[in-house]
């Protein structure tokens, strides 16, 4: 017995000392398709030998046996296992579990599980976004998910942009609301990208019904990243480095083009003069940009802390350093567990901004628009004195002159206000200046494990400073400034918004149900200055202040007010029966002093249900389709983004009013203001939405559909359609119609990896038929005007919102040259009653992709985006200035002889019935390469012995490459006006970028 006793206590010690000398330490990184997984958890199976990943998904874990089994998982992913076999490094890749649905997407007021949800909601990850030059989020989002669209108002650097989600419903500001980690704000362009954690967009009613008379546009919810219980404290550096350049493809008529066509125009005869200028060679110039990111997130189990710091600066490539951007911005988001019950924390971020701009959207003195129109035979600068320059400098006038002291040429032929581009971009001296804090501070309180109760305070504060001096100048009689005058405009927007809201989460077996009831109180106030003095004593941003000018009488003075309260209560609803049966409503009444008492509040409900028919026992494995989801929704939302306030209220106005005093003199008057209006009520969208989720192939292949019908009814406008002109009063905004959006959706993924190569697809497409159903008033509703023509655009019921208007065109005559136009009204004569819808300025299609691949330690990432079915209105040309320069389209494609079959008529510099045509009308169709981007990551074992976690270096090419037939400088033509859009006034064209960058973790 004690030999059999001694021979298994050997036994078992051989073993264990087998064991002791092949334990070994083992270390790795886990990733998905996109890049590292922070927190995913390692364990040794059958033991309590385990860690979690860093923030660049790396792990190390000793005494691990060479036969042991790894364990690895991940919210959301499938989990795998792993035999060590000997090995000492991994490089594991996750890929998304279809069956489990774990992620978590925020919607209003709280998160749930993407399985669960019930409403149109897409996601865009801080992957997604953090390595893209755009320094504005709205840019980087382009092209990222189904059913939006990013209108640029501008490539200038710093210009915002227009997010449309599920097409344009409202007559004026369309924008949908930005909740940024629960604030809501009307504008993120202080955050930084670096900082983003995700992005959900609500796009269907039923989700955005929550947010209540807000919501009818859609609502952007940015989450911001926050610090973890990581192994020991991160620091991460990310910069950029770039050259802009024009990536357009516009020509103008070169000098001999452009006298041969004033010729056949009749206008005159005109003889070279050896000048051939290209102006828009000579406006455009490369430019510099820079961005730089760093943050430091860390944090124990009671606390987390992340605090950023970053930095943009971009000049550009009209106008260099004039057309500035600079931006900073400081973070500081942190949670602290107090007790087992209370948990606070804030999230805060400070933005200083200072942005230079040049005169753009303007058809008369924008630079690019005279750059355009600016005859070739001007000299940007002249060799000697010409006559005519000194004839004007004796008669006093200041000619501009360039650092070397010649003076800019003056217009050879064009007249009016059209002026050398380049020598007005010497005196742009405009510049808006920025400080902004946008924050939260929040208290979740947990009574007891079912129930949080959240209170939370945020303020939006936005103080802004625009300053402007204009010089003495004189380059053309009807462009000139006698007078060195400075302006400033101050504006401070305050906003703040307390919000108490609990949240109760049960079930009964496999009954699941959620509660959230709220309710929420906001102030607005924005009080504005104007300020007006001159003459400066020295031209000079050192005496561009009011004090230093030196005429009082010259003085002005004036400023508005305006201040908005709202009170809100809601409400929700969501229940699931085992993951498989899913029904959420809501309900939020607001009260608004933005309308009058008789209208001033809103209730907006919703409903949405889905079915989660994988769930059901009859699904059959061999289908290969992992989750398969039904959903439906409809809601009602509101909007007041396109009202002041005070709408029911009589104003006065005494500016310009003078009334006689009986002695030859004038004494101050008043007279009414806009007629007032106390049956104004809100807009509200009502929306339909269909949907299908599904996946497939292990969690491989995603696909989502969504059909919608959205009607935004009661639209907000102003105008004189309800009253005759001869009352002599504009009326006050009304209700003046409704618009209808339809269309589908789609998003498809495909992700795998073979081997060390890794890759992914992402797609998306969504159609849009945009038509305004109904119209409140008799008569249509114009728009903008450009260059003197009444109702450019129009609200019309049954066209699209804002169409373009124009005479419609049947071809070029052959024998005569004359544009064929369509006697619309049957008339029998071309009349102003002939004008007509020429266009749509909203697409049909809107598409983008991205296209990820990897191999070991190398990334390569492409993403485009696009647009189909959408029109551009070119309102450059000025028939009134007949020796204004045209684009080459027109002279090479023009009719030059009997028997031509030509796309535009013989030449001519006055006709309405071109220039004022469908044959102004170009093709806004065009896909965009927004980027390509190589990668590398050092191995671990060179990073190792520098001391870092992770260091990436990446080049890119972004905005770089654009298909499109349009033949103007940009077919992303935006504009500031919401009631021109598509119009191209000469529009600030989209650098293309030549990006190089690094990202370095500590």
């Amino acid at each position: 017995m004690k030999i059999k006793f001694l021979k298994g206590i050997s036994v078992f010690l051989f073993l264990m000392l087998c064991s002791i000398t092949q334990a070994q330490e083992i270390k790795g990184t886990i990733s998905d398709v996109n890049g590292p997984l922070p927190g995913a958890n390692v364990v040794v199976k059958g033991t309590t030998n385990g860690t979690t990943t860093d923030f660049d998904g790396n792990f190390i874990l000793s005494q691990v046996s060479s036969d042991a089994v790894l364990q690895i998982s991940f919210v959301g992913y499938a989990s795998q296992e792993i035999q060590v076999n000997e090995k000492s490094t991994f490089n594991i890749i996750l890929v998304e579990d279809a069956n489990s649905l774990e992620e978590i997407v925020v919607v209003g007021y709280g998160s749930k599980k993407k399985s669960l949800v019930t409403g149109a909601i897409s996601s865009i990850k801080s992957d997604d976004i953090q390595n893209n030059a755009s320094t504005r989020v709205e840019q980087a989002m382009q092209g990222k998910v189904s059913g939006i669209s990013v209108l640029t108002n501008s490539g200038s650097p710093g210009s915002a942009s227009k997010i449309r989600i599920r097409g344009t419903g409202s007559n004026g500001n369309s924008d949908p609301i930005y909740i940024v980690d629960g604030m809501k704000t009307y504008s993120i362009d202080n955050i930084e990208a670096g900082d983003i954690e995700s992005i959900e967009v609500l796009k269907d009613a039923a989700s955005s019904a929550i947010y209540g008379t807000e919501g009818a546009n859609g609502v952007v919810i940015v989450t911001t990243k926050s610090g973890k219980n990581y192994e020991h404290p991160v620091i991460s550096y990310n910069s950029q480095f770039g050259i802009q350049s024009e990536r357009t493809k516009m020509d103008l008529m070169n000098e001999s083009q452009y006298r041969t066509y004033l010729n056949e125009a009749g206008v005159q005869n005109i003889a070279s003069n050896g000048v051939n200028t290209n102006w828009l060679n000579e406006v455009f110039e490369d430019a510099w940009m820079e961005k730089h990111h760093l943050s430091f997130a860390g944090g124990n189990e009671k606390s987390t802390y992340l605090v950023s710091a970053s930095y943009t600066n971009q000049d550009g490539i009209v106008g260099g350093s004039q057309a500035n951007f600079k931006r900073y911005t400081a973070r500081l988001n942190s949670k602290h567990q107090i007790k087992k019950w209370l948990e606070i924390g804030n999230n805060l971020t400070y933005s200083n901004t200072a942005r230079s701009v040049i005169d753009e959207d303007d058809e008369y003195r924008g630079i690019l628009n005279n750059a355009i129109l600016m005859d070739p035979l001007t000299p940007v600068v002249y060799d000697g004195v010409p006559s005519n320059v000194t004839d004007l400098v004796n008669a006093g006038q200041t000619i501009l002159t360039n650092s070397d002291g010649q003076y800019y040429g003056l217009p050879a032929y064009v007249t009016g206000e059209i002026a050398n581009p380049v020598a007005m971009l010497t005196i742009q001296n405009r510049n808006t200046k920025t400080d902004k804090i946008l924050g939260t501070f929040f208290a979740n309180i947990k009574p007891t494990e079912k129930l949080v109760i959240t209170t939370r305070f945020g303020v939006d504060v936005n103080y802004s400073t625009q300053h402007n001096w204009n010089p003495v100048y004189y380059v053309s009689s009807e462009r000139q400034n006698s007078l060195a005058t400075v302006q400033d405009d101050i504006t401070k927007n305050t906003s703040w918004q307390w919000e108490n809201f609990a949240t109760y989460k049960s079930n009964i077996g496999k009954h699941n149900y959620t509660i959230l009831a709220g309710m929420s109180a906001e102030k607005y106030q924005s009080p504005n200055w104007y300020l007006f003095s001159g003459p400066m004593p020295k031209e000079g941003d050192n005496y561009a202040y009011h004090d230093f000018t030196q005429n009082d009488d010259l003085d002005q003075v004036g400023g508005t007010f305006i201040e908005r309260k709202k009170t809100s209560l809601f409400g929700r609803f969501s229940y699931d029966f085992d993951d498989k049966y899913l029904l959420e409503g809501t309900l939020r009444y607001d009260k608004s002093s933005a309308f009058s008492p008789k209208n001033d509040a809103g209730l907006f409900p919703s409903i949405s249900t889905g079915w989660v028919i994988s769930k059901e026992d009859f699904w059959k494995d061999e289908l290969k389709v992992d989750y398969l989801k039904l959903r439906a929704s409809w809601g009602q939302v509101g909007s007041d983004q396109n009202l002041l306030g005070n709408e029911d209220l009589q104003f006065f106005v005494s500016e310009g009013i003078k009334i006689p005093d009986g002695n030859g003199g004038f004494l101050p008057g008043y007279e009414a203001g806009s007629i007032p209006n106390p049956d104004l009520t809100w807009e509200t969208s009502e929306q339909l939405d269909l949907g299908l989720d599904l996946r497939a192939f292990d969690g491989r292949l995603k696909f989502s559909t969504d059909y919608f019908d959205k009607k935004t009814k009661d639209l907000i406008v102003s105008g004189n359609s309800l009253i005759p002109l001869s009352v002599g009063r504009q009326y006050g905004s009304f209700n003046g119609g409704t618009v209808t959006n339809k269309g589908w959706e789609f998003e498809l993924g495909y992700n795998d990896n073979v081997g060390d190569f890794r890759y992914s697809v992402n797609l998306n497409l969504s159609t849009l038929k945009n038509e305004v159903t109904k119209l409140a008033v008799d008569s249509p509703i114009d728009g903008v005007e450009v260059r003197g023509f009444t109702g450019t655009t129009r609200f019309e019921e049954g066209e699209p919102i804002w169409y373009f208007r124009g005479y419609k065109t049947d071809g070029i005559d052959p024998a005569t040259g004359e544009v064929i136009v369509v006697d619309v009204d049957g008339s029998g004569d071309i009349t102003p009653n002939d004008i007509t819808n020429i266009g749509d300025p909203h697409p049909d299609l809107l598409y983008g992709g991205q296209i990820n691949l990897g191999y070991k330690n190398f990334d390569f990432n492409l993403n485009f985006q696009g647009t189909y079915g959408n029109e551009i209105y070119m309102m450059w040309n000025r028939t009134d200035r007949i020796y204004s320069n045209k684009p080459s389209f027109l002279f090479d494609n023009r009719w030059t002889a009997p028997g031509d079959v030509a796309s535009y008529p013989k030449a001519d510099v006055t006709s309405d019935e071109l220039y004022r045509s469908d044959l102004m009308i170009g093709d806004g169709s065009y896909m965009r390469i927004k980027q390509i981007q190589f990668g590398y990551n050092l191995p671990k074992e060179i990073i190792e012995k520098l001391s870092l976690d992770r260091l990436r270096f990446f080049v890119s090419l972004e905005d770089y490459f654009t298909f499109t037939k349009y033949e103007g400088l940009d077919p992303e033509a935006g504009s500031t006006n919401n009631l021109s859009q598509g119009i191209d006034r000469g529009v600030y064209p989209i650098p293309g970028k030549i990006i190089f960058g690094l990202s370095v973790n500590l």
